[in-house]
């Protein structure tokens, strides 16, 4: 299996299971910011990273669906 493919497997994953994975971790949301001082710069939703993670994985999938054909083409 190509490897694209398998990170873009795992990123679907993790945005759909980020929180109880985070929770198993026992990390929080503070993950998601920038903090300085004890106050936060910046700050992402944990839901904004879900999507992010899943776009990104579904175009490593694409990529490596891709590659893929290109290799079954020759």
């Amino acid at each position: 299996m190509n490897s694209n493919i398998i990170w873009g497997i795992v990123l679907l994953a993790l945005s759909l299971f980020l929180k109880p994975l985070l929770a198993i971790v026992g990390l929080n949301e503070r993950l998601f910011g920038l903090h300085w001082q004890g106050e936060t710069v910046f700050s992402l939703s944990p839901f904004l990273v879900r999507i992010i993670l899943a776009v990104i994985g579904i175009i490593m999938l694409i990529i490596g669906g891709m590659q893929v054909a290109k290799q079954k083409n020759k």
